[in-house]
């Protein structure tokens, strides 16, 4: 699966995400636009770090759309009721594999809010917000299993190595062009 997180204007940024045998799936906008990382990216390196394959990109890849994205209008190959047709059953595999989550889903969330404090906290660590973002987070920890701690402090080093790869290589996009990601490597594409 490939992932294109687009820079679509100046603090603005969409995706475009190819599955093979599936629907192209797009958001734009999508949400959390950031100048160092889009919150989708954050997402994505998380999951694919931790090997999360129910969390939203795991879910993608099975077929579903994570309750976000919509298919892609084909030009001219499908008529307006078969694009409607794809569209509802995507939806409805979509919200089955968003039920289907389980602790996986919630993991995502979490670690994902954990990394990124942690990462932006190397950046900006004598901010009030930052010190209240750090609280939040040393909770947030708290509440994961032994596991998933155990879990989450194992990948911390590679999640934010490729935080400050993909970080570099964002802020280097102009407008209209994108960084395009395979799933679950994480690895750039071109």
């Amino acid at each position: 699966m490939k992932v294109h997180f687009i820079r679509s204007g100046e603090r603005r940024y969409s995706m475009r995400i190819e599955r093979e045998g599936l629907p192209v799936l797009v958001m734009d906008p999508a949400p959390g636009f950031d100048p160092d990382l889009p919150h989708d990216m954050v997402h994505f390196v998380v999951e694919a770090a931790l090997g999360l394959r129910t969390g939203v990109f795991g879910q993608i890849a099975a077929g579903g759309d994570a309750g976000s994205f919509r298919v892609e209008a084909a030009d001219g190959e499908m008529s307006a009721k078969e694009r409607q047709r794809a569209a509802r059953k995507q939806v409805a595999k979509g919200a089955k594999l968003i039920r289907s989550q389980g602790r996986e889903g919630e993991l995502s969330e979490l670690a994902a809010f954990l990394f990124d404090i942690g990462w932006r906290s190397q950046s900006r660590p004598g901010s009030a917000a930052q010190r209240a973002a750090l609280g939040e987070a040393e909770r947030t920890r708290a509440s994961l299993s032994a596991d998933e701690r155990a879990r989450v402090d194992a990948g911390r080093r590679q999640v934010f190595a490729d935080f400050d790869r993909l970080a570099a290589e964002w802020r280097a996009l102009r407008v209209g062009e994108a960084l395009v990601l395979e799933w679950p490597t994480g690895q750039p594409i071109g």
